[in-house]
Order: structure tokens, then sequence, then C-alpha cells
């Protein structure tokens, strides 16, 4: 059967509720830029028992919607693993794959190892998708094919702080309040609403807002 991918660039902005998390990566990574909280406007349940309908939404309002959940799945994770050190690192196959998995996973082992706790929380000032990639068929209903969801935002990470087991900052003081994340979003098994995972963040590190 013949399909189309649909892609949206430039949607409007999405409103993001602030929720709280308390990461960010050491390095100087892509995935080491400072966290995001993203969050989507009205209902964010989507599927499932208690969720919304979903019957009168098309594939693509589906597919930004299933990403930006697993992005605040991703970084409410990360917030975990970052300020418990108990909790199984592997929680992070969950969320996040490729290069964000791979840099994640080896700075929260790298801080447990040196003792540093994570705290504080991450505010989205603003966030929008940029651009989407959507396989469906002719018919408009969704069909399997690699999807993908790309995702601008200004954060507010003056809350976040890392501690050092002598009560000393693990962060850069002198940091800006507010920075840039540019984040994918894939899921190599839609539709399944649960394969989606963060991949990647093409922002710099400490990148203005009104950055490229």
């Amino acid at each position: 059967m013949a399909h189309t991918t649909i892609r949206r660039t430039a949607v409007a902005a999405l409103a993001a509720t602030t929720l709280l998390v308390g990461v960010t990566a050491c390095s100087d990574t892509d995935a080491a830029d400072p966290a995001v909280e993203l969050t989507v406007t009205g209902d964010p349940a989507f599927e499932g028992p208690g969720g919304v309908d979903t019957s009168k939404k098309t594939p693509d309002e589906l597919a930004r919607e299933q990403a930006l959940a697993k992005v605040n799945d991703f970084y409410a994770v990360v917030g975990k693993l970052d300020g418990d050190a108990a909790a199984p690192i592997e929680q992070l196959d969950t969320v996040a794959g490729g290069p964000v998995l791979d840099s994640w996973r080896g700075d929260i082992t790298l801080r447990r190892s040196q003792n540093v706790v994570g705290a504080g929380d991450v505010k989205v000032v603003d966030a929008k998708i940029t651009d989407a990639g959507i396989p469906v068929g002719d018919d408009g209903k969704a069909i399997s094919g690699p999807a993908w969801v790309h995702v601008r935002a200004c954060t507010d990470i003056s809350g976040m702080t890392w501690t050092k087991s002598d009560g000393s900052p693990a962060y850069d003081v002198n940091r800006p309040q507010f920075v840039l994340a540019q984040l994918t979003v894939r899921n190599a098994d839609w539709p399944d609403a649960n394969g989606w995972r963060v991949t990647s963040d093409a922002a710099g590190r400490y990148a203005p807002c009104d950055a490229p």
C-alpha cells in the first residue's frame, strides 16, 4: 500500500507546564546540554485506561503528543537516577536511545562514582515542535515505519544544582539562566506509543534561546 510521511514544520509554540526535575549532564556532548522538561497543552494522557479519546486525532497529532510525553518521561527518569544512586541505571533504556542513552548513562554513572548528587528543577519558558515525520497510509491512518519529532525549547536552568560530597557545587556557578534545547525524539516501532525515545540534542552547551 502506498503511504505518506507527514511533515509538520514550524508548528505553533506549545505552552509548557513546569515540572520538578533535577537533571543535566556534566560532559560537553550533545546529550550533556542542560535538561528540559516538556509537557503537552491540555490533557497529557492520550492512550490507555483513563486516557482521552484519540479517535478524532490525526496520526500527526498523536505522534506529537506522544513524543512530548516521552520527553517528559525521559527527564523524570534522569532526575530520579541523578538524585538516587540506588535507582537502576537500566531505567534509561525505556526513555532514551542512541547518543543520548550512551551519554546520559555515562554521565550519571560518573556522577555516582564521584558521589555527586543532583537536585532542583528545570523550567520550560517556551517549547514548540519545529518538524516531524510521521508514516501514514493513503487513508490517513498510521502505518508501521520510523517516526520522528523535533522539539525546540527555551529553558530556565537556574534552579538546578549538583553537589559534591564535601558540599561544594559540581557545576558552573557562572552558567547562564536561559539555554536552548533542540531535541529529536524517535519511534522505530511506530505506531506503538511506547516506542518513543529521546535520541539527540542538537543545541550547543549553554546555547542561548535565540540561537539559530
